[in-house]
């Protein structure tokens, strides 16, 4: 059960770092989000389905065999294809645009899984330079966090193709 990992609220789940993104638009069924989370030592799904701004829907599962990404990556693909071939459409985030720029934290040991995952799909020496930390204490952070390693390359191997 997903509340004993994660415990979800308005904001999404309170403990978890986000790994992987995909919107699907159709101009007659609205929006579809799916977010691919990692907790502790886990992986979970939350889909959110939103019409004209409004959310009509949310569903968080546990994925049962989230250790595995090779197994994650064909589990990806096999809803990107599903959700194209009903004629949605999938956008594609653009990681050219800089991320936010973010001056030194006063305090730094405030930063949360959410600080720190809006920089997993870059390297760990820029983000370190875009959060101001060294990466010695950026990887130190990501320890007490429970990420024992920096996902950019899981992150860019979960990258996949609408074709």
């Amino acid at each position: 059960m997903l509340d004993a990992v994660c415990s979800v609220g308005v904001d999404g789940c309170a403990r978890c770092s986000v790994y992987k993104v995909s919107t699907f638009t159709d101009g007659n069924y609205g929006e579809v989000t799916l977010e691919l989370h990692h907790c502790e030592q886990t992986f979970h799904a939350n889909l959110h389905g939103s019409w004209r701004k409004m959310r009509i829907f949310e569903v968080s599962c546990e994925l049962r065999n989230g250790h595995n990404t090779e197994w994650l990556k064909e589990c990806m693909d096999a809803f990107v294809k599903q959700f194209v071939t009903e004629g949605f459409q999938l956008q594609k985030p653009d990681f050219r645009a800089e991320a936010p720029k973010r001056q030194a934290l006063t305090r730094k040991a405030d930063l949360t899984n959410k600080d720190i995952s809006s920089f997993f799909h870059m390297p760990i020496k820029d983000a370190s330079r875009e959060l101001g930390l060294s990466t010695t204490y950026l990887k130190r952070i990501c320890r007490q966090l429970g990420i024992p390693r920096w996902p950019y390359r899981k992150v860019a191997s979960l990258a996949f193709d609408a074709q």
